[in-house]
């Protein structure tokens, strides 16, 4: 039997089929162009709910938003594709907390991550760099497996208190000199003399 010999496709086949490959890259490149244009024109930022008055709540919302973008780039880690920090009054679990982090990641392997912050822990008010200070703190376990594993911790303790001074009381002037018990008598040759500036002895 003879073998049938494949029948090569048509020059319009052809055509057809290199109008899609190139249809299909050149839709690839401006996907990317697109998102590249997103990100210089609209940076990433994490989205930052702050349960406070109006100016505070405006306020913390630039400080933190600023804190995170800067140190996600002074780390030189991608941040995470979702973040979301909520700034409320407390966070319990169990007891009060100052931070709160929790990862969902789902079926397709993306995360979300939420930061819960505390306004205050207990009866003590955390104040706005205390907040930003947590929020710091967090940001590691954020992006944990960017950074890689911990290797090394230094620790430094608090400084001790300097003790003041030892100060001690000058001697009067107005104080009377102790007479000496065996002085010489008084010599008969000098007299005092007066002037109003310093003492002299005047010779007879």
């Amino acid at each position: 039997m003879e073998r049938k010999r494949k029948r090569r496709p048509g020059l319009a086949a052809r055509w057809t089929d290199r109008a899609r490959r190139v249809a299909r890259w050149c839709g690839g490149g401006v996907r990317a162009a697109w998102c590249m244009a997103g990100r210089r024109l609209r940076p990433w930022k994490p989205v930052v709910l702050v349960d406070a008055r109006r100016s505070r709540a405006r306020r913390l919302r630039r400080m933190l938003t600023r804190a995170t973008r800067t140190q996600f780039r002074a780390l030189g880690v991608s941040p995470p594709e979702h973040l979301l920090v909520v700034v409320q009054r407390s966070v319990q679990q169990e007891q009060p907390l100052a931070s709160l982090l929790q990862v969902f990641e789902h079926g397709d392997g993306t995360r979300r991550h939420v930061l819960f912050l505390a306004l205050s822990v207990g009866e003590e008010s955390m104040s706005d760099g205390a907040v930003v200070a947590v929020l710091r703190q967090q940001l590691h376990e954020v992006v944990g497996e960017a950074l890689g594993p911990l290797v090394y911790t230094v620790t430094c303790g608090a400084r001790p208190e300097r003790r003041p001074a030892v100060v001690v009381p000058l001697r009067h002037q107005d104080e009377a000199a102790i007479p000496f018990e065996d002085a010489p008598p008084p010599d008969d040759r000098w007299a005092p003399v007066d002037d109003g500036r310093y003492a002299v002895g005047a010779e007879r």
